[in-house]
């Protein structure tokens, strides 16, 4: 689903974006608030909407609880392992990363593991809420997801828009610190639920 969302949705809707803002090349702060503002909100809207898509054709209030957790973090995991190798799948067609050793690659690995969790736990927020009662799916609980998303994202934004906190180094290392503080949320999130449901292992 990640390939389906970055090259079906998302980069026609980035495309159509700039048309009506008039940006050509890179995103920077020089552009409209408004650009920016729906910039930063794409991604995590596109990608939490299409990843509980197929929820809706597996009948989820006909589910109990423990069921529905599962399908929630499944359909999570399943769209971050999708965009590990989607972005891997770019890094291969790059000819100046091809003389690159694996070992190098450490920081991607790191970063994407991250990224599954993150995606996991997104994920049970969309369908099942924040707090440790399962609860079946409903539009806040996806509002939540997303507004969750763009909290996880602002750190790549600020960086990606050249935007200074501290300084370059410092700046490099809140990049994979930021995620790290996400993935630890989400992990509790996860428990929190488990632990509701009686005999789920």
């Amino acid at each position: 689903s990640c390939p389906i969302v970055n090259l079906l949705v998302k980069a026609p809707l980035l495309k159509i974006l700039k048309e009506v803002f008039n940006i050509h090349g890179n995103t920077t702060l020089k552009a409209p608030i408004g650009y920016l503002i729906i910039f930063i909100f794409l991604p995590s809207i596109t990608e939490e909407t299409i990843k509980i898509l197929p929820s809706f054709f597996l009948k989820l209030y006909n589910v109990d609880s423990k069921t529905l957790l599962r399908i929630a973090y499944i359909l999570g995991f399943g769209f971050g392992i999708s965009e590990i190798w989607y972005i891997a799948h770019g890094i291969t067609k790059n000819p100046s990363m091809a003389g690159y050793p694996f070992f190098l690659f450490g920081g991607f690995a790191t970063e994407r593991f991250f990224g599954v969790i993150i995606h996991a736990g997104l994920t049970v927020v969309a369908l099942t809420g924040l707090k440790k009662d399962i609860k079946s799916f409903s539009f806040l609980n996806l509002v939540f997801a997303i507004l969750l998303h763009t909290a996880v994202n602002i750190s790549a934004f600020t960086y990606q828009l050249k935007i200074r906190i501290i300084n370059e180094k410092m700046d490099e290392f809140l990049l994979m610190f930021w995620p790290a503080i996400f993935v630890i949320i989400f992990v509790n999130i996860i428990l929190n639920k488990i632990r509701t449901l009686e005999g789920y292992f």
